[in-house]
């Protein structure tokens, strides 16, 4: 016998309650806030589809990890499409070869300067760009403000 999905105004209520912290979840694994919305998207239908009857609290864990799944399944998706871009401009021959090779050498310059970065500055910059707050990358990280700030992206 199946297991029933749980009743829809429940499955809203949780959502409702912890919409902010499933969004953050998302976030961290999402190459932008679309994808990011995406993901939360997609985790709510599985919620409403596959969730299994668990108390609220650990409803709510368990949303967070179909969350982080779904996060990662857009994220790969949105690099495979970024990828097959990059390679249709060079099939398409749209940049000429002086661009593409002036673009390599911009891509492979960033590649090491991110590379030099130890990994707690690459996610505070990467945090930074997707427009978090110092407050909010010392809450998603858990860090205190004096670390973020350590981390070479202060004010």
């Amino acid at each position: 016998m199946d297991a029933q999905p749980i009743p829809a105004a429940a499955a809203v209520d949780l959502l409702h309650r912890h919409a902010a912290s499933f969004r953050r979840t998302a976030r961290r694994f999402s190459i932008c806030a679309d994808d990011a919305d995406d993901a939360v998207g997609r985790a709510s239908l599985i919620l409403l589809e596959k969730a299994p009857p668990h108390p609220p609290e650990r409803l709510a864990a368990w949303m967070h990890l179909v969350t982080k799944r779904e996060a990662l399944a857009v994220r790969r998706e949105r690099e495979r499409l970024l990828s097959a871009e990059i390679s249709d401009d060079r099939v398409a021959g749209t940049l000429c070869p002086a661009e593409r090779a002036e673009r390599r050498e911009w891509a492979f310059a960033k590649a090491r300067s991110l590379q030099r970065l130890k990994p707690d500055e690459r996610r505070a910059l990467v945090l930074r760009g997707q427009g978090y707050s110092y407050a909010e990358i010392s809450e998603l990280t858990e860090w205190t403000l004096t670390k973020v700030d350590g981390t070479g992206f202060s004010h």
